[in-house]
């Protein structure tokens, strides 16, 4: 288990990858989150893919004055995070299984959220 922290948003989108061996509630959809991911353990920051749920994404976004737009069936930022919401967001710890790399992406499922 790895300890994340999300320091960009990419885009969001739903899965639509069939296949994919989820450990945390598997019965449950996930959402594709793709952006810049902070590994605790090595202190890098590296683009990658967390997928989670909605629940665990209105965790990591609640009161933080976010503004998805949804565009081409993916939600994507209305503008850039500011400086105060990249903190906010970096705050939320997520605990994530490693699923491994899909092409240049390090993927990870989301098993708890912690603020």
């Amino acid at each position: 288990m790895a300890e994340i922290h999300i320091t960009d948003i990419d885009y969001i989108e739903i899965n639509s990858q069939s296949g994919l061996d989820f450990k945390y509630k598997p019965e449950v959809p996930k959402l594709k989150l793709v952006g810049t991911l902070l590994l605790s353990e090595s202190e890098d920051e590296e683009d990658g893919v967390l997928f989670l749920t909605q629940k665990q994404l209105n965790q990591v976004l609640v009161g933080k004055d976010i503004d998805l737009k949804l565009q081409d069936d993916r939600w994507l930022l209305g503008k850039p995070l500011t400086k105060d919401q990249v903190k906010k967001v970096g705050l939320v710890d997520v605990d994530a299984e490693y699923m491994g790399t899909a092409g240049e992406f390090k993927c990870y499922e989301a098993v708890k959220i912690s603020q």
